[in-house]
């Protein structure tokens, strides 16, 4: 296979990375369901191996009115300098270092994350005098942080992640203080134009002929929190009912270069083996040009208080 469909960190891949990835994706395989503990150890998995994946792709695209996944997510929370901030699963530290410079010398910013490769990048890609600090814990369990400790917790692109949103919530909930805000942002294919559904029908179609059982978690359930258990979540946990703004972030995909460029780099490919990463790449390259509107939802919601 050649470079082109290769996810684009193949080469610098630890081979216990691509290991464990490789044992995930033969579970998938043989039918087990893409959800609980077996998508969490690939979500895991993918972003040990690709860690700076989101903030290389999705975080430079601009859409309608200037929106930027971490810059107006942090505008919608309403951060104050000097504030302290909690980023759940910060991955490499766009939305945390992003965070950071808005609360200033004066504030505080913690990023959280499970997965320690990811720490790693996001440690070195933080200056020294940053009020940042990175804790390697999961959303379900913020081990070693305070209660009623933080104004503000942002999850950008994480919550679908969360092996148990329920837990998460209640977590969150518990370090932030009455009256603390949560925002996040999702992902809501379900929000796709009609002809961005046949572009990516055509994708998860590559899915539905190399592993089915990858096609049977979150991806089949509405988005957050529309799904009436992530609805009921976000209320037995004790926050107010979410506020909702959705928006789309476009990608022009001129060539099958830059259709790769993105979709590579995203869990649908890291799901394939080799002969479905060029499946794949054949599927959108019968499809260019195309420019894919990307439809995210901000939520934002705060702790009675």
């Amino acid at each position: 296979m050649n470079d082109a469909v290769a996810p684009t960190s193949a080469s610098a891949v630890a081979p216990d990375r691509e290991a464990r990835l490789q044992e995930i994706r033969a579970r998938l395989v043989a039918g087990e369901r893409f959800r609980g503990p077996l998508a969490a150890s690939f979500y895991n998995a993918v972003h040990a191996i690709d860690p700076t994946a989101t903030e290389d792709t999705i975080a430079p695209l601009q859409g309608n009115g200037q929106v930027n996944i971490y810059r107006s997510l942090l505008a919608w929370a309403s951060i104050m300098p000097g504030e302290r901030i909690i980023d759940i699963g910060c991955g490499s530290g766009g939305a945390t270092r992003a965070a950071a410079d808005i609360v200033g010398p004066t504030g505080m910013v913690v990023g959280v994350d499970p997965c320690a490769p990811a720490l790693e990048v996001a440690r070195r890609r933080t200056p020294d005098d940053m009020p940042v600090a990175y804790i390697n814990a999961s959303a379900e369990r913020l081990v070693g942080i305070e209660d009623k400790g933080f104004d503000c917790a942002v999850a950008s692109l994480s919550l679908d992640e969360f092996q148990d949103l329920p837990a998460a919530l209640s977590e969150i909930l518990r370090v932030l203080r009455p009256g603390g805000r949560v925002v996040a942002s999702v992902s809501v294919f379900d929000r796709l134009r009609p002809i961005d559904s046949a572009f990516m029908g055509a994708v998860i179609a590559v899915i539905a002929r190399h592993v089915p059982a990858g096609l049977s978690g979150r991806a089949t359930r509405a988005s957050i929190p529309l799904e009436p258990d992530d609805a009921r979540a976000f209320a037995d946990a004790g926050f107010l009912r979410p506020e909702e703004r959705d928006v789309q972030l476009p990608v022009i995909l001129e060539t099958p270069d830059d259709a790769w460029g993105f979709f590579g780099r995203t869990h649908i490919a890291y799901m394939l083996d080799e002969d479905g990463r060029r499946d794949l790449h054949e599927t959108m390259a019968r499809r260019m040009p195309h420019t894919i509107y990307i439809p995210l939802r901000f939520l934002r919601s705060r702790r009675p208080g």
